[in-house]
């Protein structure tokens, strides 16, 4: 059985031994464009529809490259250890990203067929959408019309949590395993006996990161805030607050995605990828 104490021993280790390799990418892909699409909030919320169509394409190539950086560095993280290349990783992100958004897509599809019996319980309640839309505060007699969509979203998100802990090591299966849609039955097999202790660190991770954001974004933002002026969409304090939760963002998600690639190459073992899974 893997323990977690000596996975995470190995990440850190990870971290410390390739730290200068790993950075160009974590910079690129995990702080830089996660800084410009959040610096772009406030022009965001004040623009016109073509602005906001641009905007939007901003946001989805930002996303696009924060998950080829993550793949990179899981791939970086899930090789033998203290054998780890980084231009294996590269190559193993290069090829086996279209398959890693394909696979992402089929996940997004099926949690998104899950939230539609919710939707359609929330629809059929009763409930007066159209007041709340145009502002006006729902009462309380009103949302206990939504108590069974309520109670079906709580189970879908416990399901969400379950879900997320056994599909842990997906990313690392997509790359090193050249596995597609088969790579979400996999990751269930490889995280079988660890749910408990999966779930428990995602509820950490989740706590960790939202506390850390949570500060620096109240301080930084606070401090820019009282120096600088906020009556412009591109203001410093939006800015210096994107560009803060970024930087704390991507230590964080280095941390996991070598917590990830140690936990898959715990669980499968050291041998030679390229003779097991040619």
């Amino acid at each position: 059985m893997a323990k977690i104490g000596t996975i995470w021993d190995r990440a850190v280790d990870f971290v410390r031994d390739h730290l200068g390799e790993v950075m160009p990418v974590l910079l690129a892909t995990q702080f830089a464009a996660p800084a410009i699409n959040g610096s772009l909030s406030g022009l965001r919320a004040a623009s016109g529809a073509g602005t906001a169509a641009v905007l939007g394409i901003v946001s989805v190539v930002a996303t696009i490259i924060s998950l080829w950086g993550a793949l990179y560095l899981v791939a970086f993280a899930g090789q033998p250890d203290r054998q780890e290349q980084h231009r294996v990783a590269l190559s193993l992100a290069k090829t086996r990203f279209l398959p890693m958004v394909g696979v992402s897509i089929v996940l997004m599809a099926i949690l998104a067929v899950l939230a539609i019996p919710g939707v359609v319980l929330a629809v059929m309640s009763g409930f007066d959408f159209t007041s709340v839309m145009n502002g006006v505060p729902p009462q309380p007699g009103e949302i206990g019309k939504l108590g069974i969509a309520i109670l079906y979203f709580f189970a879908l998100a416990l399901f969400i949590v379950w879900a997320s802990a056994r599909l842990l090591p997906i990313n690392a299966v997509v790359a090193h395993e050249r596995r597609g849609i088969g790579a979400i039955g996999r990751a269930f097999a490889l995280t079988r006996g660890m749910t408990l202790k999966l779930i428990g660190l995602l509820i950490l991770y989740g706590i960790v990161t939202g506390v850390a954001v949570s500060a620096v974004k109240f301080v930084v933002g606070g401090i820019f805030g009282l120096l600088t002026d906020n009556s412009t969409t591109m203001s410093p304090a939006v800015i210096a607050g994107a560009v803060a939760v970024a930087a704390v963002s991507a230590a964080l998600a280095l941390y996991q995605s070598a917590f990830v690639g140690k936990l898959y190459r715990e669980v499968v073992g050291q041998q030679d990828d390229a003779a097991v899974f040619a």
